[in-house]
């Protein structure tokens, strides 16, 4: 039998501990940061013990509460609990205070805080800022590796980079990460033309300006044809890597660009094409004009593609949460088929059960300013024509669906005096005449092919809707 549990974001453990104090509650907490798994007992409000480990009680009470950043879990309290742990909750919270003021304090000593900021502002491709705390850190710490190779990391210069990577080696020439950067350096050296570089996305590789992928990981940096032809060849831990990298910085910094379209071409190199596309589309949203043109045609040629590719997820009914965090999706304008403004926004239920095929669907409706309703099977469409103020402008209905086929769903709806007149565009993989004379006698208005042209698709739409 499976422990319940309950994750708990946004409050910090002090808060929490204070929070099971003033309830008197009774409960272990999982504690989790990176490779390492703490447990607090709490009885009664009181954190009575600790383990970590080896260690426990007190000693690994403190090296816990202390940790920034960490998961935590509650679980039921675990059984047969000793008390390890005399002193009241609010002089051992006091004493976390006093460690974590100790801490800190010596990390701005010894200039870790501005190492830290500099690798956050490097994950995020400000570069001057990252340069800027890196040059105040190595004033402090000439004697750091790690500074030294992530001052290379940001350079644009490569006789920078190599005499940042030379001091490194003065301080441990074995070191394998050392040498690991000094071989992406040599890779890199073959697509460098005029000594200016740019770095990968996903390893910090420096490579050619003009290069849209990686010698070293093989990502993509780009979406464009030779990418789609090429999905699936970025080295898999390098891709896990860069994803766990961007989630990190879009958790701390939701409306981060730099997080949402890295996690787009993260996807698209393993290909999640439906969890790239759903990035994409809020990068586009997010990007400020200069850059909204490129990243209109990188989610076009998206979009096409899976539009292209549609028949092969005809069977699709894996029904998995996209591996994405929460993301708002915002709706386009409403407009008119003139592409003017319009004073009311045409709403269309798809109805479609492969989640790539109907992700495709709504993301181009959705971007050319029509709202859209996504069913995924008959019985559940059914349900959503009477979910709005107002029954949908228009359907598009997949023949092949689970439950119910599209023929039986539309001859319901055709049979039902508030519904019948709403336009209905069944779409699917079959071609064959006596399929469309079938969609026409049950009150069809127009039969579209997968796979399908999303250009295609709006103007059929525009043809049935104002």
């Amino acid at each position: 039998m499976s422990t319940p549990t309950q994750t708990i974001d946004g409050f910090s453990l002090e808060n929490i501990l204070q929070i099971f104090n003033m309830e008197s509650k009774s409960h272990t907490l999982k504690v989790s940061k990176e490779e390492q798994v703490g447990y607090l007992d709490v009885d009664n409000g009181e954190l009575v013990n600790a383990t970590l480990g080896q260690l426990s009680g007190m000693d690994a009470a403190m090296k816990i509460m202390v940790w920034d950043g960490a998961k935590t879990e509650v679980q039921p309290l675990r059984k047969d609990v000793q008390r390890t742990i005399q002193s009241s909750l609010i002089n051992i919270l006091l004493e976390v205070s006093k460690l974590k003021d100790d801490i800190q304090s010596a990390r701005k000593e010894s200039g870790e805080d501005l190492l830290q900021e500099a690798i956050e502002n490097a994950e995020m491709q400000e570069y001057q800022k990252a340069h800027d705390a890196l040059k105040e850190f190595l004033k402090k710490r000439k004697d750091s590796l790690i500074g030294w190779i992530w001052f290379a990391r940001i350079q644009g210069n490569v006789e920078i980079i190599r005499k940042s990577l030379n001091m490194a080696a003065t301080i441990n020439a074995q070191d394998p990460l050392l040498k690991e950067e000094q071989r992406k350096l040599a890779l890199g050296l073959n697509t460098l033309h005029g000594g200016a570089a740019r770095k990968c996305y996903f390893c910090w590789t420096p490579i050619g300006k003009t290069m849209t992928t990686c010698p070293n990981c093989k990502g993509h940096l780009t979406i464009n044809a030779e990418a789609l032809q090429h999905i699936g060849e970025m080295d898999p831990h390098l891709a896990t890597d860069a994803q766990m990298r961007y989630l990190k910085i879009l958790k701390k910094y939701p409306s981060s660009l730099t997080a949402v379209y890295g996690l787009a071409l993260v996807q698209m190199n393993r290909g999640k094409l439906r969890e790239a596309l759903v990035y994409l589309d809020k990068a586009v949203k997010m990007a400020p004009e200069k850059a909204k043109d490129n990243l209109a045609r990188q989610l076009k040629l998206l979009l096409d593609h899976l539009a292209s590719h549609s028949q092969s997820t005809e069977g699709d009914t894996d029904t998995a949460e996209i591996e994405t965090p929460h993301i708002e999706v915002e709706e386009a304008p409403p407009k008119d088929a003139d592409g003017t403004l319009s004073g009311r926004q045409r709403v269309i239920l798809v109805v479609e059960d492969s989640p790539t095929t109907r992700k495709v669907i709504a993301i181009t409706l959705t971007r050319n300013g029509y709202k859209v309703i996504e069913a995924g099977d008959g019985l559940e469409a059914l349900s959503k024509l009477n979910e709005g103020p107002q029954p949908p402008d228009l359907i598009m209905l997949d023949v092949i669906l689970p439950k119910m086929d599209g023929y039986k769903i539309l001859s319901i709806i055709k049979g039902n005096e508030e519904f019948k007149d709403i336009p209905v565009i069944m779409l699917t993989s079959k071609d064959g005449f006596l399929n469309k004379m079938k969609g026409k006698m049950a009150g069809s208005a127009a039969y579209l092919t997968k796979p399908f042209d999303p250009e295609q698709m709006l103007q059929e739409i525009k043809r049935h809707i104002w």
